[in-house]
């Protein structure tokens, strides 16, 4: 049903596709569609340290938390992000990019319109979880990642499959470029039935088919990602196995090497934990599933400052965990934070079951955003089961061992927050100061559409908030804010 392109970008790359004819209908359903042409271009392929308290040491070697030599073993990280409410309702729009992946990478989101219709459907983004392979002499294995509440968003190695579908160029009447029905609200569906089955952010599927996993001393040409424009790097600087893709019809000229596989996503689904906030910092963090949950972080980052409260005890099954935002009164330097809060990520990491080098390399990753963005956040770690059913994965052999880590991150707005985004908001009815109001979303990054569709979902959705909304929703927000 798909076939990967021979290049991975236009800009970026952009996935292609062809569907049975009865999907790619006009209002009777009677149009055929055609083969993809060979040569078409691809998708764009503790406490916190207080006032007078000593910043934690340099993060420890830990030589015993690796790869021990013998057996199948499979590791991943990766992390889920939300925007909530005081009162915990999950806010959407969460389709705006953090960063920029490297050119090799696959991302549909180039083939399709996610605009303010479709992305009120969007709660949850699934950011960067990397799949590592360890064996002790090369070996063959057929690997399948399934999100069922969602869509893979991002790749890379190339895929043999994907799902849903991305329509190439001309198998849709009135539709002459690539087409991603499940991203774009104005899809022409011959049917309901088919709008129902394609045009919805469910059901994701990767399959990488067979993959190689490399000898272990193996030395693989990676593709190029200096970590001065990307931090794509950090995860490479783990001992994994490298791995080789080949076969890939239409995909590729050569076969790809990389140290894991790498995936993001975009879907709509509640976590495991309800996370709402009172006045004053209050932060209450109800956890709703049937088994505990891990450690727990709050933080308040401010613009030069910053504080967490680490709770290594995590929230037991059914129960809830009532903190408070630490203050920014007299909290360390932003440095001097981020040292002390990286090497309490990472202790909790190790506890996982992860390899040392591993934790110290989703730390890397995403402690730029993670740390330093300001604002209120909780970071906590979900069960290994929850992570299994939102992403499935499947491997043939199976491994001896695998350990699947999701720490979720929940961006917090407090009643304050929420209060200087609603006057933000009201000010946009005002054409003298409408500017200046617009200015407070825009410097918010990413995360302007949610915060401003929350401020306007409080203020009864005004009609003179919708202009600013439309072209947040369909902008590519610029990251902002230490973003």
């Amino acid at each position: 049903m798909v076939t990967e392109p021979t290049s991975h970008r236009l800009t970026l790359p952009i996935l292609l596709a062809t569907l049975i004819a009865a999907c790619a209908g006009t209002s009777d359903g009677g149009s055929s569609t055609s083969d993809e042409p060979a040569d078409a271009p691809g998708p764009a392929p503790h406490e916190g340290v207080r006032p007078g308290q000593q910043a934690a040491p340099a993060v420890p070697s830990a030589p015993d938390l690796a790869y021990p030599g013998k057996g199948f073993i499979v590791h991943e990280w990766g992390t889920d992000t939300v925007v909530v409410g005081s009162d915990g309702s999950l806010q959407p729009g969460l389709h705006h990019e953090e960063e920029d992946l490297p050119a090799f990478v696959y991302d549909r989101l180039e083939a399709g319109s996610l605009d303010g219709s479709m992305s009120t459907s969007v709660n949850v983004k699934m950011e960067t979880p990397v799949t590592y392979f360890y064996a002790e002499e090369p070996l063959k294995a057929y690997v399948q990642m399934a999100f069922p509440k969602g869509i893979f968003t991002q790749w890379y190695p190339a895929v043999h499959d994907f799902y849903p579908p991305i329509f190439a160029p001309n198998t849709v009447p009135g539709v002459t470029t690539y087409a991603d029905p499940a991203l774009e609200p104005e899809f022409p569906f011959g049917s309901q039935a088919c709008a129902e089955t394609y045009g919805t952010i469910a059901r994701g599927l990767l399959e990488w088919g067979t993959i190689d996993i490399l000898g272990r001393d193996g030395d693989i040409p990676l593709p190029e990602a200096p970590l001065d424009r990307f931090t794509w790097a950090h995860a490479r600087q783990v001992g994994a196995n490298p791995l080789r893709v080949a076969g890939v019809p239409g995909a590729m000229e050569a076969p790809q090497h990389e140290r894991f596989l790498f995936y993001r996503g975009l879907g709509n689904f509640d976590l495991p934990v309800r996370v709402t906030a009172g006045s004053g910092g209050a932060i209450s963090a109800e956890n709703t599933l049937g088994e505990a949950i891990g450690t727990v972080f709050v933080l308040n980052v401010g613009a030069s400052a910053g504080a967490f409260v680490a709770r290594p005890e995590g929230i037991a099954s059914g129960g809830t965990l009532v903190e408070r935002a630490p203050s920014l009164d007299g909290a360390p330097p932003l440095d001097e934070f981020v040292e002390a809060l990286g090497a309490s990520v990472i202790d909790a990491l190790d506890a996982t079951g992860l390899y040392h080098d591993e934790a110290v390399a989703m730390v890397n990753t995403w402690k730029r955003q993670w740390f330093r963005t300001p604002g209120v956040r909780v970071l906590y770690l979900a069960p290994e089961a929850w992570t299994d059913a939102s992403i499935p994965l499947t491997i043939d052999p199976t491994p001896d061992d695998v350990v699947r880590v999701m720490m979720l991150r929940v961006e917090v707005l407090s009643p304050e927050i929420e209060a200087a985004d609603v006057g933000a908001a009201r000010r946009l009815a005002d054409p003298s100061v409408a500017g200046d109001a617009a200015r407070h979303f825009d410097d918010l990054g990413r995360f302007a559409e949610p915060r401003l569709r929350r401020a306007l979902a409080l203020l009864g959705e005004p009609a003179y908030g919708e202009p600013l909304l439309a072209r947040i929703a369909a902008g590519a927000t610029a990251s902002a804010a230490r973003e």
